[in-house]
């Protein structure tokens, strides 16, 4: 895998600007469209630019061009969000580690599809979201989340497509054994960090885990 991480910007809203101090700044960036103006805006300037370029500007699309940036080009009419597309060029690449990051004012129905569009790729591959003011991590089985936290912090666990089954937590004021999360159900929402480190794992299914910025240190 490559050793540096992958860092993708996407359209939408701005970037929280708290996010931007977390960001690693020696990343490989890739801008989803839109995405292009957040990532200037934030200091970096992306190696790619990929989407159906139908909402980054011409004034930006121009500056890419200027800046000899890769740019893929793929046709509206795609099967895809440029999120997923983003993604998957940084599968291609084999980055160990990926930053995802959306102002996480956009369309409701874009924001739904690009947390289920994560679970695909939180394999092998540390992904994090940067969404709003809130970080999230996908954890598949097999593959665990073990992380710092600050006692108090506001930690929630959602199941996405289907119930998270065997969900163990560590750390945690309401911990979990083996349990079931069921989707349509909120019984994950809202726990607490009790402990400076929180471990947690899924058996089957996948599991979103969504800390907000607003109580991190």
């Amino acid at each position: 895998m490559a050793e540096t991480p992958a860092l993708i910007f996407i359209g939408g809203d701005a970037p929280h600007p708290r996010i931007l101090d977390v960001l690693p700044r020696d990343a490989f960036v890739i801008a989803a469209d839109s995405g292009w103006e957040h990532a200037i805006n934030a200091g970096f300037t992306p190696h790619v630019l990929i989407g159906d370029m139908d909402s980054i500007s011409a004034e930006h699309l121009q500056q890419a061009r200027t800046l000899n940036v890769h740019i893929i080009e793929h046709h509206a009419e795609k099967d895809f969000t440029d999120a997923e597309l983003a993604l998957e060029l940084a599968a291609d690449h084999h980055h160990h580690s990926v930053h995802l990051v959306s102002g996480g004012g956009d369309r409701f129905d874009h924001l739904l599809a690009l947390v289920h569009s994560l679970a695909p790729h939180a394999g092998d591959t540390s992904l994090t979201a940067h969404v709003g003011s809130s970080r999230l991590h996908i954890i598949q089985p097999g593959h665990g989340l073990h992380f710092g936290a600050t006692i108090g912090q506001t930690i929630s666990l959602v199941p996405l497509g289907g119930a998270a089954k065997g969900v163990t937590t560590t750390g945690l004021k309401w911990n979990l054994a083996k349990d079931t999360l069921r989707a349509f159900a909120s019984r994950g929402v809202s726990n607490i960090a009790t402990h400076d480190m929180v471990s947690i794992t899924v058996r089957k299914g996948h599991l979103a885990v969504i800390i907000p910025l607003s109580l991190e240190s």
